[in-house]
């Protein structure tokens, strides 16, 4: 079996994939700027780093094949002020940097890096159109922080590494993300779709995506941009009214006004009122299958 590094293995995706991996048999590595104490189910080894020191325990590098970087502060926790934007921007591109400079410096033989983006890539904008990877990037700074962010991917090709990048949408899980904001209010009966509800929302279960980390690591030629999004285009409205299914729970109350979310979010509640649909037919072309291809089938309480 491969031995993997992670970089950003501490949050919602990053732990979903720690456990989905060492269950599979793979030895997981670890980066993580918190404390070494490792907990014990984990079944992962934790190795320190630090972008502001330019360090990582070279340790963590040792019998690696494979790298899986999910670093990125938070894009939507919180207003979009001048010292959070970059914030955003280097929590994503410096520790990008980072990795690629040791491999260099060390002459660290890595066979393949994935590494993550977003479907923010392609703008925030509501359209007709669907976006296959060879489209047109946006302008807005979601598409930006994306484009710099692929960048940063793309220097590891220059050191012979096979480098995918992963153009993800919302991640649909129990555990955290959307989910975890949303759902208690759904059970209450409380409508949370946003603005007029149509903009499309496009999304993965996590569970899809642990299988799409695992697909890639064992395609041996797989390179480039493909996005990670379900087949089934929904719109705000329809996730809402899925939400609220799942509960037996149905809702009259209005969406929240797109104006609220502007004055709370200001320029980023532009993320939560537009979108656009997002294909998927280069990912299913090279053989993957998705199992929860519905938000219904996502969305089932079958741990209730």
């Amino acid at each position: 079996m491969k031995k993997i590094l992670i970089a950003g293995g501490t949050g919602f995706v990053g732990g979903y994939l720690v456990s989905h991996l060492t269950d599979l048999g793979y030895e997981v590595h670890v980066l993580t700027r918190q404390s070494l104490a490792e907990p014990e189910e984990s079944g992962a080894k934790f190795f320190k780093w630090d972008l502001e020191k330019s360090y990582i325990d070279l340790k963590a590098f040792e019998g690696v094949d494979t790298i899986i970087n999910l670093t990125g502060e938070n894009i939507s926790a919180g207003r979009w002020t001048s010292k959070r934007r970059l914030e955003l921007i280097e929590s994503r591109v410096l520790s990008l940097n980072l990795i690629y400079k040791y491999i260099e410096h060390h002459a660290i033989a890595i066979d393949k890096i994935i590494s993550s983006s977003a479907v923010g890539y392609y703008g925030a904008r509501t359209t007709n159109t669907i976006f296959s990877e060879d489209a047109n990037s946006g302008s807005d700074f979601l598409a930006d922080i994306c484009k710099l962010w692929e960048k940063a991917a793309r220097q590891f090709e220059s050191l012979g590494v096979k480098t995918v990048i992963l153009r993800k949408g919302i991640v649909v899980g129990k555990a955290g993300g959307m989910y975890a904001k949303l759902s208690p209010l759904a059970r209450l009966g409380i409508n949370v779709s946003v603005g007029d509800g149509k903009q499309y929302l496009p999304w993965i279960d996590i569970r899809d995506l642990g299988r799409l980390y695992e697909f890639i690591l064992h395609q041996e030629d797989l390179r480039g941009v493909y996005n990670a999004v379900a087949p089934q285009h929904i719109t705000m409205n329809d996730f809402s009214y899925s939400l609220l299914k799942s509960f037996d729970k149905t809702s009259f109350l209005p969406n929240v006004p797109a104006f609220m979310l502007k004055l709370l979010y200001g320029e980023m509640a532009a993320m939560l009122l537009q979108g656009s649909r997002v294909s998927d037919e280069k990912i299913r072309g090279v053989g993957f299958n998705f199992y929860y291809d519905t938000i219904e089938a996502s969305l089932q309480r079958d741990d209730e």
